[in-house]
């Protein structure tokens, strides 16, 4: 057989084909045990911050007239846990229904001049108080959710999206107040609370890791725009007399949450 140059290099270029096309890449994609399922659930916990209940602090301190003083603290950082379903009609869409949690407190504490239950002709004694302000805020979030990458090509994946937030609040306002002289209680402590219904929205950008094709960890930011009302406050006014107040309470903020997922 007559050797001929062209077929033997056709040849060795097919095997160098074939053999680049079979070879396991520099970079190994993550492996898998399965198809990547469509649902998961979550489970996370994390912080809010940047809630307010300035309205009723700046209501309250002003009440409080000099020399006396008045120290308050608004809700600071809260604890938060969540839980959540999110289906995925698409690779890189999915719908999301999650619920959470929020412990928020602010208190206040200082003197002041007793301005009721005083008998005429009586010098009104010097109070100490201490107040507190806890809210309970559950939460139920709907959401829609873009993801930059296919989690059966790529491990890694990062989403933003956004949707209603639906907040439940659970508010209850404590006040106690001692005589200055002798610390003895003055009056009945006030304890008001109650429920009430708040509706917002919401943005998310986070990342999810599948450690398999079932399980990983998640982190996530959020940012909610919501408020709401307490309307149970009763102070006295200038002359004394009881008088119902109320006051918005601001829930718009951050949320820092991280946590674990499973897929089925």
């Amino acid at each position: 057989m007559k050797f001929r140059p062209a077929t033997a290099l056709l040849f060795v270029a097919m095997i160098l084909v074939s053999s680049l096309a079979s070879a396991e890449p520099i970079l190994k994609p993550h492996k898998y045990y399965g198809p990547i399922p469509q649902s998961a659930f979550f489970l996370r916990g994390g912080m809010l911050g940047g809630a307010s209940n300035e309205e009723m602090i700046d209501f309250l301190d002003g009440k409080v007239q000099p020399p006396f003083e008045s120290i308050s603290e608004d809700f600071g950082n809260a604890l938060t846990l969540e839980v959540g379903y999110i289906h995925k009609p698409h690779p890189r869409f999915g719908l999301r229904l999650n619920g959470s949690w929020s412990s928020l407190k602010s208190t206040g504490s200082g003197n002041a001049v007793a301005l009721s239950t005083v008998p005429p002709d009586t010098i009104p004694p010097i109070l100490n108080y201490s107040r507190e302000f806890k809210v309970d805020l559950l939460a139920i979030e709907a959401s829609a959710i873009y993801y930059f990458a296919d989690a059966s090509v790529k491990e890694f994946q990062t989403y933003l999206g956004g949707g209603f937030t639906f907040g439940f609040p659970h508010q209850t306002f404590t006040d106690s107040r001692t005589r200055d002289d002798n610390g003895e209680p003055y009056g009945d402590d006030l304890d008001k609370s109650e429920w009430d219904f708040s509706a917002g929205v919401h943005a998310v950008v986070g990342a999810l890791y599948y450690a398999t094709n079932r399980f990983g960890i998640s982190g996530e930011g959020r940012f909610q725009l919501m408020e709401s009302s307490f309307d149970q406050l009763e102070t006295p006014n200038e002359l004394g007399d009881p008088e119902q107040v109320g006051f918005v309470v601001d829930y718009t903020g951050f949320l820092l949450t991280v946590g674990i997922f499973w897929a089925f």
